[in-house]
């Protein structure tokens, strides 16, 4: 299965080496979980995260399938 990832604003420095500007494409199990994507990229697991995927905001636990957007933003102020 095959999902694409996207990270924004101060998340894109853990962007794999080789990415586009803000995405990357990435094989996955069946079985793997927004949380493992996470972990396996190193984001900060202490700093609140707004992960949205098919336009929906989704929890961690929530499993991929084939063909997934993940976008995942950090906590934004605006001014």
């Amino acid at each position: 299965m095959e999902i694409e990832i996207r990270l924004f604003a101060t998340f894109r420095e853990y962007l794999p080496e080789g990415s586009g500007t803000f995405s990357f494409k990435k094989t996955i199990h069946e079985s793997t979980t927004v949380g493992d994507i996470i972990k396996e990229l190193g984001l900060p697991l202490d700093m609140p995260k707004i992960v949205i995927v098919k336009g929906s905001q989704v929890k961690e636990d929530s499993t991929l399938q084939d063909g997934d957007v993940v976008s995942i933003f950090p906590p934004m102020a605006g001014g």
